[in-house]
This record gives structure tokens, C-alpha cells and sequence, in this order.
């Protein structure tokens, strides 16, 4: 029995985890949306990847971005002009890039239309995507299929290594995004678990909340794979991202005091405290600052293993005291 409260103690803390890691985790995509943080990371990662010019008086990443088929994925700002887009399909990059080359002259072969680009050396670093599109088109052997091919394949190594740059920028915002939730709500991990453990209630309706929880995500989940209208550019809207950042806010707050768990700093500035009192706060604090950063997903995979162990647990026990009983 003891071992049973122990789990759930803690998949009532990971459940407090998970909400309040929902909500770090839409506030850090909010932030994102309004510092355009994914169109900006793609802007670099293709003015790399494509570094040089077109013409001696365009670059190449410019007339990409500037093409129709590219600014048909941007959305329109509302001041005028167009936005950059955050996501980028491969297969298009190899028909834009294509198309570019080809663009003043599409009686030329691809070979022609590489070397017919601004720059006297393949090799020289006045126009690095000369020699770069002269190796994929080497690499095709001038076949115009093979050649988007091998644009999209360099396209998705230069994106791999922009994806970790952004996934390091994201994990700054969410580490800061988490010891603001923290600590504006007072989520320290030492008292919850004295909470937990010393409430039998709290416990049950924080058991009973992550069953919810678990079904509600399984829900979404088969939703978003059903839905064929989601795409990468519709998920980045500031305004929308900014409202279900509040809203899950609001949510995590609300199912944790629901559940009988005191949040908020009422009445601990007023109480007499030792130096052991203020060090072990600290210390609960920063477990959860840490933990909460992690997101939500992580803590639906780590609730999802706790509850399958709650559930097959006494089923066992029943099984192993029928077999103890003689026949």
C-alpha cells in the first residue's frame, strides 16, 4: 500500500508538472511567434545555404524569397508588404531553385545556366552558390529530376543544423519562461510533494485528473491526424498563439487548486523562517524551474508510464494472492 501512495504522490507531481509545462510550452511558442523566430532562423539558414548572387545586382537568396512560389507560403503583414515564411517544403526549394536558373534563358541546359552566372572561378568566394550548384549538377549528371533532388537532400542537412540552433534559442526562452512561472506562482517541487503525501483527497483527484488528461491528449492527437488543413504556417500566428499561452495560464492555476493544492505565496512572506526553510524553497523552486522547462510532451510520456504501472500494478498483487490460496 505504501508503494501505491508513493506513485501516486508522484504522478501527482508530474501532473502538476505537465500543466504548468503545457502552459510554458504555449508561452514559448507565443514568444517565438512574435519575435517570428522560425522565419527568422530560415532567413539565415538560406541566405547560407544560398550565398551569392543570381546577377550583378541580385543575390540568389534575395530572388529566392522574392519568387512566387515562395511568397505564396508568406502571409500578408498588416502594414503592407509580405512576411517571410517559416517553413519551407524541400520539394519546392528544388523547383525554385530550378526555376531561378533557368529563368532568363530556359532553352539553356542546367550546366549553361549554372555558368552563366556572375563570377569567373567555380571555386572562388565572390559567388559560392556557383560552385555549389555546379557540384549538384555534376552530382545529377544534368538530369533536371536528380538535380532538385540533390538540392532538396543539401537543403535538409543545412535545415538540421539550423533546427538544433533553434532548438538551443527555444530552450533559453523556455528555461526563462519556467522560472517566471515558477516563481510567480510558487510551484515548489519539496512543498507539493509534503502536500501530496499528507492529503489522501489531493491525491485521488490528482490521480483522477491525469486519467482526464491522458484522454484528452489522446483525443487531440487523433484529431491532428485526421486534420488534413494544419499546416506549419498557420500554427505561427502571434495572436492566436498569445490567447492559448493565457488560456493555459489560466488552466494549469486553476486545476491545481481545484485539485486542493495551494499555489501563490499567501502567507509564507509572514511566517517565521529559518535559513534551512529558505534553502529548501530554493531548492524546491529550482526542481521545478528545471522541470517544468522540460515541456509537455516529455511529461505526457513520463505520466503515460506511471499510470500504465498504477493500472497493472494491483492487478498483479490480486494475481500473485490467488495463486498463494490452495485449491
Amino acid at each position: 500500500m505504501f508503494g501505491l501512495e508513493m506513485l501516486d504522490v508522484m504522478i501527482g507531481l508530474v501532473t502538476v508538472y505537465l500543466v504548468f509545462g503545457l502552459a510554458c510550452t504555449s508561452i514559448v511558442e507565443a514568444v517565438a511567434a512574435l519575435l517570428s523566430l522560425r522565419s527568422s532562423f530560415l532567413e539565415t539558414a538560406m541566405n547560407e545555404f544560398l550565398a551569392g548572387d543570381i546577377s550583378e545586382k541580385k543575390a540568389f537568396a534575395a530572388a529566392f524569397f522574392e519568387h512566387p512560389l515562395i511568397q505564396s507560403l508568406s502571409r500578408d503583414k498588416r502594414k503592407g508588404g509580405r512576411d517571410l515564411p517559416s517553413y519551407i517544403p524541400p520539394e519546392l526549394v528544388g523547383r525554385v531553385v530550378e526555376a531561378l536558373l533557368v529563368s532568363h534563358d530556359d532553352t539553356l541546359s542546367l550546366p549553361d545556366a549554372v555558368n552563366a552566372l556572375p563570377g569567373k572561378s567555380l571555386e572562388g568566394e565572390k559567388n559560392r552558390i556557383k560552385g555549389l550548384l555546379h557540384a549538384l549538377v555534376l552530382q545529377a549528371e544534368g538530369d533536371a529530376a536528380a538535380f532538385r533532388k540533390a538540392v532538396e537532400t543539401h537543403f535538409n542537412a543545412v535545415m538540421g543544423r539550423t533546427s538544433g540552433w533553434f532548438k538551443r534559442r527555444q530552450q533559453t526562452i523556455s528555461i526563462a519562461v519556467s522560472s517566471a512561472l515558477v516563481i510567480f506562482a510558487n510551484v515548489d517541487s519539496v512543498n507539493l510533494v509534503a502536500s501530496l503525501s499528507s492529503k489522501p483527497d489531493t491525491r485521488a483527484a490528482m490521480v483522477k485528473n491525469a486519467g482526464e488528461l491522458l484522454e484528452k491528449r489522446k483525443a487531440e492527437t487523433e484529431k491532428l491526424k485526421k486534420d488534413k488543413t494544419s499546416t506549419p504556417q498557420s500554427i505561427t500566428e502571434a495572436d492566436s498563439k498569445y490567447e492559448a499561452a493565457q488560456a493555459a495560464y489560466d488552466t494549469a492555476i486553476h486545476f491545481s487548486e481545484s485539485a486542493g493544492l495551494s499555489l501563490g505565496w499567501r502567507g509564507w512572506w509572514t511566517a517565521r523562517k529559518t535559513l534551512t526553510d529558505v534553502a529548501t524553497k530554493i531548492a524546491g523552486l529550482l526542481v521545478s524551474i528545471f522541470a517544468i522547462s522540460l515541456g509537455a510532451p516529455f511529461w505526457f510520456d513520463v505520466l503515460q508510464r506511471f499510470m500504465q504501472v498504477r493500472s497493472t500494478g494491483p492487478r498483479n498483487e490480486i494475481e500473485k494472492k490467488k495463486k498463494q490460496i490452495p485449491a
